[in-house]
């Protein structure tokens, strides 16, 4: 596969208020290549606009070399950009427009043929509401309406910021589709997104970035089994109880919903063994391989783990009736091999 975004090297430093120089890009790497739905991942305020914006031209870089397509940019940003597709942050349209007079004008401006217009505004689901002023949309539609735009011109290579922003859980699966169309067809999209679990669904691959450097790059499931943490989601009748008995026995878990998480444990039939003394039978052991916990590790972020704090029900109403029973209160060791590290 030939690479049709390469970035190598970059380099972008901003200058403070107080003149303190900022570093937002620290020689910074990245690949695509032809056909692939990339995710492009980090923290706010990791780089991910900044590597846009300046990939795009919007921005100078101080170092670093890129090429689009095959050719450097920006310096040759002009023979290409014909053949690329891109929104970066929350674009701007003129509210008294409908959706389709906007895309005409920007079909006039880019030399595409008008008929792109009605076949893009189907693509995205807009076609019903192509002649309603832009100003009535919903940040959903406007999301859509981004989206069209950037695909007016048929682009080789699709460069979107948050396309599921504002959709309902309807609309992210209709955007997966749709994207997933343009890679079938043979375009190369790129996404940058903080919805890491549609990212994990959509993207072939990722590259995860952290305070202006690459942490992580390669297909989806080698980055989440480089960074395995032997975690095992557990499902049992009494969560409550089941949790005390994990944590006593030196477990490191979390409590989520109807289940709970153990982490680092690297032998799951312990669990079993361990909720079996106590007459309590597992309902579901199953492996949890995240792209969230690998962002979260690899970032430096997420929540502490295996610690959960009793709530003080003191100042309950009494017209609301008895009080709720205080959650568990959990302090867990890391386990290695169903035993205590």
């Amino acid at each position: 596969m030939s690479a049709v975004l390469e970035i190598a090297g970059l380099v972008k430093t901003y200058q403070t208020l107080f003149g303190k120089p900022r570093v937002a890009l620290d020689h910074l790497d990245m690949e695509v290549y032809q056909g692939q739905i990339h995710g492009f991942l980090g923290p706010n305020g990791s780089g991910k606009s900044t590597t846009l914006k300046t990939l795009l031209g919007l921005l100078r870089a101080d170092a670093g070399h890129m090429r689009i397509l095959g050719q450097p940019v920006p310096r040759m940003l002009p023979q290409v950009v014909s053949r690329v597709g891109a929104i970066v942050e929350a674009p701007a349209f003129f509210g008294n427009f409908t959706a389709h007079k906007t895309l005409l004008l920007l079909a006039k401006a880019g030399g595409v043929p008008k008929h792109r217009v009605d076949v893009v505004l189907d693509q995205v689901g807009l076609a019903n509401r192509a002649e309603d002023f832009v100003k009535t949309y919903s940040l959903g539609m406007k999301q859509r309406l981004a989206v069209a735009s950037a695909l007016l011109k048929d682009p080789e290579l699709l460069i979107l910021d948050e396309p599921s922003n504002g959709l309902d859980p309807a609309g992210i699966r209709e955007m997966r589709d749709l994207l997933r169309e343009q890679a079938d067809r043979g375009a190369t999209v790129v996404i940058s997104s903080h919805i890491l679990a549609e990212i994990q669904q959509t993207c072939d691959s990722v590259t995860i970035i952290s305070r202006g450097r690459r942490v992580a790059a390669g297909p989806v499931s080698e980055v989440l089994a480089a960074n395995d943490r032997g975690t095992y989601r557990v499902r049992v009748d009494d969560l409550p109880r089941a949790a005390r008995i994990l944590a006593d026995a030196g477990a490191q878990i979390t409590v989520s919903g109807d289940q709970i998480i153990v982490h680092d444990l690297a032998d799951p039939a312990w669990v079993s063994r361990a909720l079996g003394l106590h007459d309590l039978w597992v309902r579901e052991l199953a492996p949890v391989a995240q792209l969230e916990d690998a962002f979260l590790s690899l970032t430096g972020g997420g929540p502490r783990r295996g610690q959960f704090r009793p709530v003080d029900n003191s100042e309950w109403p009494e017209e609301r009736g008895p009080a709720p029973e205080p959650p568990f209160e959990v302090t867990g060791q890391i386990i290695e091999n169903g035993r205590h590290a």
